[in-house]
Parts: structure tokens; C-alpha cells; sequence
């Protein structure tokens, strides 16, 4: 039994001391509850630290927003009130433009040149498209377009580039399938900066008809050539528009609606005849070709009223003779020839008594200054009637010195030359007449060299003597039709008398005389009686060692001219017909006469001109004729601001050199020998009487 007592305790004494050096239980436990006093502690101060600096975050969020807040007020209220009350109106309002289209150019009986039409135009905004490739592809098959070059335009070429035109004038067919593809969902992407707007469509029925004097207009419908630009602020329109007030479900019942209807521009009624200008151009278009020649143009008229019926330009390029944009009768000066010995002829008639008959002692040659000037004929006496209708040089210089230089300028300038049309037609080349006359100057001027004219002012000059000896100044636009119907004043015209009816008779007779058996009988019109006189004259051009001049025997150009009209009893029907550089042949008998009689023959019928009293006879038989030929003298060459001195000369009859073939001059250059001006301001002529003696 003590035994047994004994173990037990035995045991516990070994647990006792095996356990000795352990914590005791409640030691674990208040260690243990330690711990998690300490981590508490240290967990709810960091939860603490997150949630004041949410707070913070938070309390900076609401003060940023309310400071935003307040700025929007402000800009709102006291900035930019009116730009967001404008943004609120937009999105509410619709807006329609409605265009004011641009004014209609008729002929003088309405025939339609130039008008507007409703049309529309596809741009882009480069910033806007995605991807260029794939919208070039959708639409270059749509529009007609190249597909690499419509490529080119959809990718911007700069960061501010917001604008590009893809297509300007789109048919109506060709719209309907831009719209079609437009309003399909698939196509957005594709399409994202794209845009049709509606436009307006210059449209010119005629094609090229009258294309140098009636102009072209640019993409935005403003003029920039001939009477489309020199009338632009006065045919322009003004757009109008329609405005009314939509929701979500279309108009609003009530609602504001606003409508500015659109004012057109003014309408321009031309004095031009379509049916004359178009076989005008045609006629200068084949005889162009026929004498390889570089260039022609031509003025049709009514003497009695100034009116320009036709006004016509051809030039050769890419060897084809066709019409160009420059209006050549108007912007381009020449050195006439002979066509000014009408001129003369009326000075002498006027200040010196002269008739058709009197006899003028001719020699083989006239010295002025340093020059001889030689008439190749038989020295004689000749008539007026006649020294004009053989274009005798001699004769002519004669006349002239009896004349005076000062009588001769003021006449010049008196029957327009020099001076300004008054059409005030964009860069109108006026010309010139020298003010000072040196040396051999009374010679060349009195035979067309040494001046330089255009073709209109050369058409009124010869109008003076059809017309009775007043000058009518010409005339384009016969009258201007407003918006609603009022016709108002057409070109303003002076009037003025450069020499008197008798004068103009006795010169008209010359005039019958040059047609019926002098240098231009292929100015014939079977029936009529035809006045005018032809025209020869060197022009200036480059020389091979760089200076300017006219060149030598069988290396010189030309410029041939015809100038007349008819029925010679009753002038009705005025042309001046040009021709530049003919290389077939260098007589103006042979090679502007026929056009003048072309045109004529067409103009008589349009126009329903009966023939003239042909009662009065032109008879020179038995006078001593003498044969024209070429006749040196010097004059004033101008070119590019230098004056010099030249050899000149005057051309006229059937006999004349033949002008080696050479290349045509570029197209669009200044007339070699005229002076190159400014465009003249332009203002009503003053009407003033001439010297009648």
C-alpha cells in the first residue's frame, strides 16, 4: 500500500521539474491577452489615419467641384452669356439657307450666257476623318474621282488643316448617291468628316462663246476674268435664310419662325449678238488656220449707236487655232499700219479743205528727219481718193506735213486713240500716242507705226467717219435688270464731233475707193457698197542677240488689219478685223478682208441690213495708179519702259514678201510693240466739239 502511495507522488515530482522552466498557464494567457492589447492599439490608429485622410480627399473633391461650379456660374452670367444663349437657341432652332443666286448674262435678246443654278458640293474636314484610305475608296467611284489623289486631300496636311474640297460641283445624280450612302449606318466610320453642303452652279450654256469678254467665276461665285469679275459686286446675290423653333418631336406649335428671303443679283443684258459672235469666232477660227497665223480677233459694231455686237479673240496653241480666256480686243495694243491713214486723210480734209479729188503731188520719196520714206511709184499727182486706196506712203506723209504735227496728235486723240474706251473693261491697254515727236516721227505716225491702238478704239475711229464725223463712244452692256424688274442704265456713252458731215463724206469716199479697186477689194460684199481701209504693219519682237526690234527684210512679223463698213451710203454695220503674224501671207487685202466680208455677209442677214442708196459712183478711171509697196522710216519703239529708235515700215497691196515660217509666239504674251500699262481708271468722256475749218 505505501508502495502504491509512493508512485504518484514520485510522478508529480517528475512533472514538476520537467515543467519548471515553462511559462504557467495564466503566464501564457496574460502574455497572449498582452499582445492583442499592443495589436488593437496599433490597428485602430492606422484605421483612424485612412479614414481622416478620406475625409480630407473628400472635402477637397466637393471644394474643387463647387469652385467649378462657381466658374461655370460666372462664365455663365458674366462672361459668356450671350455665346450659351445662342448655343440653347441652336438646339432648338433649324436654320435653312437659302441662296441668292448670282445674276444672269443674256445676249441683247436673251439668249442666256452666263447664269446660277441650285447645286451641291462634297468637302471634308481632314481632322476629322479616320481613315483616309478606306474613305477614299468608298468614294472616289461615287464622285468620279481619282482614288490616290482623293486620298491626298483626306489626310491633313498640317494640325489646323479643317477644310478641303473634294468635289466642287456634284450632278444630281451623283448626289443623290452621296445621300444614299450618307444615311447608311454601316458607312459612319468612312464617312466621319465628310460633308454636303448646298452651293451655287455657274453654269454657261454657250461653252466657250464670248469666253474672253464674258469671264468665269471661281469655286466660291466670285468673278475673276472679263465682265464677271469687272460686274461681280453688282450681279452677286444676297443669301436669305428660314429659321424656326423644333423639340424632340419636330416643329413646335407656336414657335418662333423667322424668314429673310434671298435677294438675287442684278441681271446684265450685253449688247453682243450670239448669233454674230459665234460666226465671228468661227471665221477668225479658219482663217487662223488657213494662214498659220498666231493669233486673231475681231469687233463688231452699230456706228450709229456705239453698240458692240460681237467681240471675238482666237489664239494658236498646240497648234490649233481656238478661244483663250485673255479678251484681246480690249487688253492688247498694236501698231495699226496703214489703217491710220483714214486719219490723216480726215485732217487734211478738214483743216486744209481737201476733197475726195484733189490732186496731192506724190514723189518717189519723202525725207522726214533723217528718214526717207519711199512710195514705189511713178512720181505724179494723185488724188486723195486714190493715195488712200493704194495706201501710198508718200502721198499719205505728204498730206501729214501739210497737216502739222500738232493738228495731227489732236486729231488722233480726238478720234479716240490714246485714250481710254470707257468701257473700263479690266486691264484695258489704252494704247498710246506720243506726246513729244522727234526726228522722223510725223512720217511713221502718219502711216501707223510708232502709235499703238486697240482693236475697239480703232472700231470707233472708223465709226466717226461712218457715223457723219461724230464719234459714239462704244458700248457693252445695253442695259442692267434688278431683282424686280427694274431696267437700269446700260454702259455710259458721251458723244463728240471730231470733223465735219462734209469731211466725212469726202473721206468716206476714199474709204469706197480702197474696196471697189484699191487694196481691199476681198472686203467686197456682193450688193453692198463696202468703205474701209487695209492695214500692214511690222511688229516688235526679240532679236536673236537679245534686243527688241522689227527685224530685217525676210526675217520680220506681222500684224495685217481691216477696218471698214456698210452699206457705205447708210453705215448700219461696223467690223475691224485683226490678224497677228500670219505666215501664208502678209497683206492685209489678202488676209483680213476675207474675214470682214465673212462676217459681213452672215451680219447683214441676222441684222436684216437692206443695201444702200447706190446712186452715188466712186469713179477714178484714167488717174495714174501706183503700186504700194513696203516703206522704210523710224519711229518710236517702246518696250519695257526703254525708248529707242527703229526701222519701219507700212505694207499694203497684193504685192507683198512672203514671211519665212517661224514658231508662234506663247500664248497670253503682250503684243510685241505695244506698251505695257496699268489699267487705266476709267471715267465718262467728256463730250467736247472738234475744230471745224
Amino acid at each position: 500500500m505505501n508502495h502504491q502511495k509512493d508512485r504518484p507522488r514520485a510522478r508529480r515530482g517528475r512533472t514538476t521539474e520537467r515543467t519548471a522552466k515553462r511559462p504557467t498557464r495564466r503566464a501564457r494567457a496574460a502574455s497572449k491577452a498582452r499582445a492583442q492589447r499592443i495589436t488593437h492599439k496599433r490597428a485602430k490608429s492606422k484605421r483612424t489615419t485612412d479614414a481622416r485622410k478620406r475625409i480630407l480627399f473628400l472635402l477637397a473633391g466637393f471644394f474643387l467641384a463647387g469652385l467649378a461650379y462657381v466658374g461655370v456660374l460666372v462664365d455663365l452670367q458674366a462672361l459668356r452669356p450671350d455665346a450659351y444663349v445662342a448655343v440653347g437657341e441652336n438646339q432648338r432652332a433649324r436654320t435653312v439657307r437659302l441662296a441668292g443666286y448670282r445674276g444672269t448674262i443674256t445676249d441683247r435678246d436673251g439668249f442666256v450666257l452666263a447664269l446660277s443654278t441650285p447645286g451641291t458640293e462634297v468637302v471634308a474636314d481632314p481632322q476629322l476623318v479616320k481613315d483616309p484610305a478606306a474613305t477614299a475608296q468608298l468614294l472616289a467611284p461615287v464622285l468620279d474621282l481619282n482614288e490616290a489623289d482623293l486620298e491626298r486631300k483626306l489626310v491633313p496636311s498640317s494640325p489646323t488643316d479643317r477644310y478641303a474640297m473634294i468635289a466642287p460641283s456634284v450632278s444630281d445624280e451623283r448626289a443623290s448617291l452621296m445621300a444614299a450612302i450618307m444615311e447608311d449606318d454601316e458607312n459612319d466610320d468612312a464617312l466621319a468628316g465628310i460633308f454636303m453642303r448646298a452651293q451655287e452652279n455657274r453654269v454657261y450654256p454657250a461653252d466657250r462663246l464670248a469666253l474672253p469678254l464674258v469671264g468665269r467665276v471661281d469655286p466660291q461665285e466670285l468673278g475673276y476674268s472679263g465682265l464677271e469679275w469687272q460686274y461681280d459686286e453688282l450681279m452677286q446675290g444676297t443669301a436669305g435664310y428660314e429659321r424656326t423653333e423644333t423639340g424632340l418631336f419636330g416643329s413646335i406649335t407656336g414657335g418662333e419662325y423667322v424668314f429673310e428671303p434671298a435677294v438675287p443679283g442684278n441681271d446684265m443684258v450685253l449688247t453682243l449678238d450670239y448669233r454674230i459672235q459665234y460666226v465671228t469666232e468661227q471665221a477668225l477660227i479658219e482663217h487662223c488656220e488657213e494662214t498659220l497665223a498666231s493669233g486673231a480677233n475681231a469687233v463688231v459694231s452699230d456706228p450709229r449707236t456705239g453698240e458692240i455686237l460681237a467681240m471675238a479673240t482666237v489664239v494658236r496653241r498646240d497648234g490649233q487655232c481656238q478661244v483663250p480666256r485673255q479678251n484681246a480686243p480690249l487688253v492688247e495694243a498694236f501698231e495699226p499700219g496703214s489703217v491710220i491713214k483714214m486719219v490723216t486723210a480726215a485732217a487734211a480734209v478738214e483743216d486744209l479743205g481737201y476733197t475726195a479729188n484733189t490732186a496731192i503731188d506724190v514723189p518717189e520719196q519723202v525725207v522726214v528727219g533723217d528718214k526717207a520714206f519711199l512710195n514705189h511709184s511713178p512720181a505724179a499727182e494723185y488724188p486723195v481718193r486714190q493715195v488712200i486706196s493704194d495706201s501710198m506712203n508718200a502721198g499719205t506723209i505728204r498730206m501729214a506735213q501739210e497737216v502739222g504735227v500738232e493738228r495731227l496728235q489732236y486729231f488722233l486723240n480726238l478720234f479716240g486713240f490714246g485714250e481710254p474706251t470707257g468701257l473700263d473693261f479690266p486691264y484695258e491697254n489704252s494704247g498710246s500716242v506720243p506726246e513729244e515727236w522727234y526726228g522722223s516721227d510725223l512720217g511713221s505716225i502718219a502711216i501707223g507705226q510708232g502709235i499703238a491702238v486697240n482693236t475697239v478704239q480703232l472700231t470707233a475711229a472708223f465709226n466717226v467717219i461712218a457715223n457723219g464725223g461724230l464719234y459714239i463712244s462704244p458700248s457693252l452692256i445695253r442695259s442692267v435688270v434688278s431683282p424686280d424688274g427694274e431696267t437700269l442704265s446700260g454702259t455710259p456713252q458721251s458723244s463728240r464731233r471730231v470733223v465735219s458731215l462734209e469731211a466725212a463724206r469726202e473721206v468716206n469716199t476714199a474709204l469706197v475707193d480702197v474696196v471697189t479697186r484699191g487694196t481691199g477689194v476681198e472686203a467686197a460684199v456682193p450688193g453692198y457698197t463696202v468703205a474701209g481701209k487695209t492695214g500692214t504693219a511690222w511688229q516688235v519682237f526679240q532679236q536673236a542677240d537679245g534686243s527688241y526690234g522689227y527685224g530685217v527684210e525676210g526675217d520680220r512679223k506681222y500684224v495685217v488689219t481691216f477696218a471698214g463698213f456698210l452699206p457705205a451710203e447708210d453705215p448700219q454695220l461696223s467690223i475691224v478685223v485683226v490678224v497677228n503674224e500670219p505666215k501664208s501671207a502678209t497683206s492685209a487685202g489678202k488676209v483680213a478682208a476675207p474675214v470682214f466680208a465673212d462676217v459681213a455677209q452672215y451680219a447683214i442677214r441676222i441684222l436684216s441690213i437692206p443695201p444702200g442708196d447706190r446712186t452715188t459712183t466712186h469713179d477714178i478711171d484714167g488717174l495714174i495708179r501706183g503700186t504700194p509697196a513696203p516703206e522704210p522710216g523710224q519711229g518710236v519703239v517702246v518696250f519695257d519702259g526703254q525708248t529707242g529708235a527703229e526701222d519701219q515700215g507700212t505694207l499694203d497691196g497684193d504685192q507683198q514678201p512672203e514671211a519665212e515660217v517661224v514658231e508662234p509666239p506663247a500664248d497670253g504674251q503682250p503684243e510685241p510693240g505695244a506698251e505695257v500699262v496699268e489699267p487705266p481708271v476709267v471715267g465718262e468722256v467728256a463730250a467736247s466739239e472738234g475744230v471745224t475749218q
